[in-house]
């Protein structure tokens, strides 16, 4: 197998509930990693963001280099991760498809109640880990930025993103990234219901 290359798989949400796709991810969720070849099948978002990185990133360019990176820059990724995967993403995703709902439908005492939440504490904590940086690991771009883009996509199209330029400049740099459109590109321009599955490439 080449590692240089991980082929990724778009389904729909019909598709994650396939009997091929239960058989690597009995939740029927997005994303799945699996490598046939060592006997690997992970789907949470953070195990398989790690695996990759660990397994596909050998030079660091996108982590601190377990072991030997600064125990504070270390712990700041970790911590990071677990504070977008566990608490960033889950709030913003699910204000997101509420609003999706027709007006008459919505609760709005929960979305003035989350839109302030986002602007008194997510956003706000978010901003403290982020600093006087250009990126939140520092000068340059880190797994973390990538991460952080897709709830912060969510917030930019709930229209609370620009009460925090700094946050926003951090998205648009992501955003103008190939691999950004790559990602989301089908999601924007397609069906909503689209979702990725990574697996590695055969030889």
């Amino acid at each position: 197998m080449d590692k240089s290359v991980v082929v990724v798989e778009t389904l729909t949400f019909a598709e994650l509930k396939s009997p091929e796709h239960l058989a690597r991810n009995p939740m029927g969720t997005s994303p799945a990693f699996t490598d046939e070849e060592n006997e690997i099948a992970i789907w949470e978002s953070g195990a398989v963001m790690t695996y990759l990185l660990e397994a596909y990133d050998d030079k660091f360019q996108l982590h601190p280099e377990p072991g030997r990176a600064p125990p504070a820059e270390r712990a700041k990724f970790l911590h990071l991760q677990q504070y977008i995967i566990a608490t960033v993403y889950p709030f913003l995703a699910t204000l997101f498809i509420h609003m999706l709902k027709q007006k008459e439908e919505q609760d709005l005492k929960y979305v003035d109640e989350a839109k302030s939440k986002w602007r008194t504490l997510l956003a706000p904590t978010l901003m403290k880990f982020l600093g006087d940086s250009p990126y939140f690991m520092g000068e340059k771009l880190s797994a973390i930025d990538l991460l952080v883009a897709k709830p912060l996509n969510n917030a930019s199209s709930l229209g609370i993103l620009s009460d925090f330029p700094e946050l926003e400049a951090v998205f648009q740099r992501v955003k103008c990234l190939k691999s950004f459109a790559i990602a989301y590109g089908a999601e924007q321009s397609e069906s909503p219901s689209q979702k990725l599955v990574l697996v590695p490439a055969s030889d």
